[in-house]
């Protein structure tokens, strides 16, 4: 998560844990723990969004996890939602348009 996301996610509801377990958890890393504190809808969100962005193909354990919780128009939404955001991403990062490439990341509290 970036400097730019905390303030939208609190805006949401996220709490400040739910932030910080957003903020330290490893990528495409499943616990108990992380369910617990997101809920299994953001876990699950979550960890489809961490498997999309790191290699692009989805295992069908998390396309099926996300799927109770999204339907067809939903899932593809976010399939987009993903997928256009890692292109503007690297745009960004590649281009470091804002400056903050070098900027390190705040633990939220």
């Amino acid at each position: 998560m970036v400097i730019q996301h905390e303030p939208v996610g609190r805006s949401e509801g996220l709490t400040t844990n739910q932030l910080r377990v957003i903020r330290l958890t490893p990528s495409m890393k499943e616990s108990a723990e992380i369910s617990s504190a997101l809920g299994p809808s953001l876990s699950a969100m979550m960890l489809f969004t961490d498997w999309s962005t790191s290699t692009a193909r989805v295992p069908d354990r998390v396309f099926t996890e996300l799927q109770k919780f999204l339907n067809n128009q939903q899932l593809v939404e976010a399939t987009a939602t993903v997928g256009g955001y890692n292109f503007v991403s690297r745009f960004l990062l590649a281009l470091d348009v804002d400056g903050k490439n070098d900027v390190p990341v705040p633990i939220p509290n």
